[in-house]
């Protein structure tokens, strides 16, 4: 595990790191660690992206980082959106597989619902990998996400600094069905616990990675404990709405508050002094992995079956240097003007 990760960049161009993921806790897929040599039937340079939503701005980047790449990698690259739907996420997958695609990529809408998905290629003989979030079963191809737990356990410590060791805190969950929202949830209670004893956590509850969802838990909580120090939310989704929660009470950038993803928002929010700090994890790098992975898979390469990438503690210290490298590996959509 790293204590202070390093930025990625995985366009060809930048290069790309990755560190197997080995004994970390990504979930309970069946597929083991090693490399994996994949079979495509159809021989289609093909590939169709199921994402769990587009209604977030974390998604929308990793799609078009995964769509600017792809072409590098002469992929054919088809995305649909499930709206948060399991059902639509099937339905979705069952109508990929008949036109025998080279790679199905899924992001799963939950961790255990997505197994069919996967073991439905499986038996369509189509290559198929996750990213972001791992499927509980079937065979898959490769599989590409940051360490949900080190992101907690970074969010942790970062929370603790901001607060100088001491005081109330309240934890905002993700969707609880997904082992993302399982394993930022965990690494940060495990670090609070074993490194923070002074901090008390007086309210933890899921917002479902949800912006809307975030500001009417973060109101009502509180009303309970008006009082608090500091708030961790899962992602900067729910950051933005507990910060519009803390605002309506003249709590903003006075209450800390840390969030996870480095979406462009939550970047404008730590250099207005609103936000203490994110751990970026870039979406459209991981976009662009996907897209490499996918093409390797395509072409019959060996690619290893879990696949880590690192993210950045980013504070007002570092929030311009981090935007700066956004716009350097593609992304300049993702930076806010007055930091690029």
């Amino acid at each position: 595990m790293h204590s202070r990760m390093q930025i990625i960049a995985t366009s060809a161009a930048v290069g790309a790191v990755v560190v197997s993921l080995g004994a970390c806790s990504r979930g309970s897929g069946s597929a083991a660690s090693g490399s994996s040599h994949a079979t495509v039937a159809s021989g289609s340079k093909s590939a169709v992206m199921i994402m769990s939503t587009l209604n977030n701005p974390f998604f929308v980047s990793v799609k078009n980082g995964a769509a600017a790449e792809a072409p590098k990698k002469g992929i054919k690259l088809d995305v649909e959106n499930a709206n948060n739907s399991d059902s639509t996420a099937l339905n979705l997958a069952t109508s990929a597989l008949t036109k025998q695609p080279g790679i199905l990529i899924i992001d799963p809408v939950g961790s255990q619902s997505a197994t069919a998905s996967v073991t439905s290629a499986n038996s369509a003989n189509v290559p198929v990998m996750a990213f972001d979030r791992k499927p509980e079963g079937g065979d898959l191809a490769t599989f590409v996400g940051y360490d949900a737990i080190q992101a907690g356990r970074n969010a942790a410590d970062a929370l603790a600094k901001g607060l100088g060791d001491k005081g109330t805190i309240v934890e905002i969950q993700g969707l609880l069905g997904t082992n993302v929202a399982q394993d930022r949830s965990k690494g940060f209670e495990e670090e609070m616990a074993a490194k923070h004893p002074n901090i008390k956590t007086v309210a933890k509850q899921a917002a479902d990675f949800d912006r809307a969802k975030a500001l009417d838990v973060m109101t009502n909580i509180l009303q309970a404990h008006p009082d608090i120090n500091g708030v961790y939310a899962a992602n900067d989704e729910m950051a933005m709405g507990v910060l519009a929660a803390l605002k309506s009470r003249s709590l903003d950038g006075k209450v800390v508050l840390v969030g996870n993803d480095g979406i462009s928002d939550a970047l404008a929010a730590i250099a207005a002094g609103k936000m203490y700090a994110t751990n970026a994890e870039s979406p459209y790098a991981l976009g662009q992995k996907v897209s490499d992975l996918a093409a390797d898979v395509i072409g019959g390469k060996s690619v290893e079956k879990n696949t880590t990438l690192e993210g950045q503690l980013v504070t007002k210290d570092n929030v311009k240097e981090y935007a700066q490298h956004l716009v350097s590996i593609g992304d300049a959509a993702d930076a806010p003007t007055n930091l690029k």
